[in-house]
């Protein structure tokens, strides 16, 4: 009852509209309960009586009672499926505005697929609710107290005998709901599985051909696929038998006034017109009898479904702004560490105790073997995460204590694995700033050396460059990457390993574009190809954590340590190549 009624919570800000729909359905209600008593007037005014008079008024008063409850049917079901599909639009955005606003790490720990199902399968789920649970419970409740009191009304006797089956049918849907519950929210379960394999196999699909495992992933999805069916079957095992039984016991309803009634009719207990109406009336209560244990159906997958909507709503961002949070400024980007700690929420502590600091249009390099936390530092920088220990100040003020956006404006990263959305080179671009005008946008290219090669494609800047770019060499991926942080204009600049994954042309390309890109702004270069960060201002060695040594390239080759070693190791693996090439 609780997801319930959290879920008719959400239906509150359409309450104009709901109460225009509970008119509408008043009036339905109302319309159902009227033409059996015009039934039974014809009965026994008209045809008992063997007298026409009435009978042109009669038949117009019901003919206008079905044109009226048309009309109203026609404009409840409209207003009420308007509303479903409002209600689901609505949802959807906000629970994908949500996802916006939750923090890295909850994305790594949850399958894109899941939450795909969950903003889809699950959303989806919920417009049943709405245009027909919800609505049509109180049409059929309404149905079913009028048609009870009318029926008293008729004869009291009569309507004793036909309520007898109604505890039967509520004892019966307790225990289907006790039983049906978990099933539907294992269906919902199985189904994110579903789209959460489908979604790994295709982003993965290069390397499942490369390897040779379509068969291997076939069976895998076959797999899931089949414990979803089990859990539909399962389910379908329970209402197929569970919803015919309901109907069987509420036909007993008609045996009984046919039966009784008819000896009644003809003791002259009863009329003919009153008994005629006492079998329409009984569609009316135990129809709404029958549609609400099927709506009751659509509760539960409902419930289900809002479960897990509302298990996602309830995830509070570990990365949020501060109640006090403040504007910031425009930096000059002057940025300092301050004895920071950090560990991720499932592995162990990643960085110890790490100060430094970058003043304001300095290039500062971060250089150590796998797993020393470069990428970690960078992170924490974008306030992707919060350290455990200590505090990180751009121009003096703590991250913690500036609004996000402000901080993300002004800092602009470039990955090793490039991302870029399937769309246009240009949408691409105008992603870091989206009101540049088209000079801004080819400066941006020019400075990335990526002008040339997007002038080359089949339709410019207007050419579409596939999931992921996946029309784009490496090279490219990474000058249209550059290009868009380049329009950013951002006072911080991360790159990391930004030169790490492609060809040697490629790499010299973007290393005239970084030095031009690089003047006047604060950069943290975490370099893989050490030879590229000789000119760095600052080196920051990096071992298990910790902040090993620190200087200039000069400085720490005479020092002779783990940078050093590191760069010496490089020279020694280039010079090998180099041989190996020339055989």
């Amino acid at each position: 009852m609780r997801i319930l009624r959290r879920l008719f919570l959400f239906l509150t800000p359409y309450w104009k509209t709901l109460l225009i729909n509970a008119v509408l359905l008043l009036g339905r209600a109302g319309m159902e309960l009227i033409p059996p008593l015009f039934q039974r007037a014809i009965v026994d005014e008209v045809i008992e009586a063997r007298d026409l008079t009435r009978l042109g008024t009669l038949v117009g008063l019901l003919l206008g009672t079905y044109s009226l409850r048309l009309l109203i049917n026609v404009g409840d079901m409209y207003i009420r499926h308007a509303l479903g599909e409002r209600f689901i639009l609505d949802l959807r955005v906000r629970l994908y505005a949500y996802l916006q606003r939750l923090s890295l790490s909850f994305f790594e720990r949850t399958s894109t697929g899941e939450l795909m199902s969950r903003v889809t399968n699950d959303v989806n789920a919920l417009e049943q609710f709405v245009t027909h649970g919800s609505a049509l419970t109180a049409v059929d409740l309404l149905r079913l107290v009028g048609a009870a009191i009318v029926l008293f009304l008729l004869d009291w006797r009569l309507a004793l005998l036909v309520l007898l089956p109604v505890p039967v049918l509520a004892v019966a849907l307790r225990y289907f709901n006790t039983r049906v519950r978990p099933i539907y929210r294992r269906v919902r379960d199985r189904l994110g599985d579903i789209n959460a394999r489908l979604q790994d196999s295709l982003s993965g699909i290069r390397v499942i051909q490369a390897f040779g495992q379509e068969e291997r992933e076939m069976e895998r999805f076959a797999v899931e696929s089949e414990s979803y069916y089990q859990a539909r079957v399962q389910g379908i095992r329970y209402w197929s038998t569970f919803f015919p039984a309901m109907h069987f016991v509420a036909s007993l309803g008609t045996v009984i006034v046919l039966g009784c009634g008819a000896v009644m009719v003809v003791r002259g207990e009863l009329s003919l017109g009153t008994m005629i109406a006492f079998l329409s009336y009984i569609t009316s209560l135990y129809q709404p009898i029958n549609r609400l244990t099927e709506i009751d159906n659509v509760f539960q997958q409902a419930i289900a479904a809002g479960e897990r909507i509302f298990e996602l709503l309830d995830v509070m961002p570990e990365i949020k702004d501060a109640p006090d949070a403040i504007e910031l400024p425009h930096i000059r980007g002057e940025v300092a560490f301050h004895n920071v700690s950090f560990r991720y929420s499932t592995g162990d502590e990643v960085l110890r105790d790490v100060t430094f600091r970058m003043a304001a249009g300095e290039m500062v390099a971060l250089v150590g073997p796998s797993g020393a936390g470069k990428t970690s530092i960078a992170n924490l920088l974008c306030r992707f995460y919060d350290p455990t220990q200590g505090r990180i100040t751009v121009d003096g003020h703590d991250l913690r204590k500036v609004k996000l956006s402000s901080l993300r404006k002004q800092v602009a990263v470039v990955l090793q694995d490039t991302f870029l959305f399937n769309t246009t080179v240009r949408e691409n671009l105008l992603y870091g700033k989206p009101d540049a005008t088209d000079e801004e946008l080819i400066t941006a290219a020019k400075t990335a050396y990526a002008h040339d090669f997007i002038m080359a494609l089949p339709d410019g800047y207007d050419t579409e460059i596939g999931e992921r770019g996946v029309k784009l060499s490496g090279g490219q991926k990474q000058r249209l990457a550059l290009a868009r942080a380049i329009l950013a204009d951002p006072r911080i600049l991360i790159l990391d390993e930004a030169t790490s994954s492609v060809d040697a042309e490629a790499e010299y390309l973007i290393q005239q574009a970084l030095e031009s890109v690089l003047k006047g702004r604060t950069s943290l270069v975490i370099a893989h190809r050490l030879s590229t960060i000789r000119d760095a201002d600052k080196i920051i060695a990096l071992e298990e954590g910790r902040i090993i040594e620190v200087g200039d390239h000069h400085e720490l080759m005479r020092h002779g340590g783990l940078y050093s070693q590191l760069y010496r190791r490089q020279l020694e693996l280039a010079a090998t190549d180099e041989k190996d090439d020339s055989r």
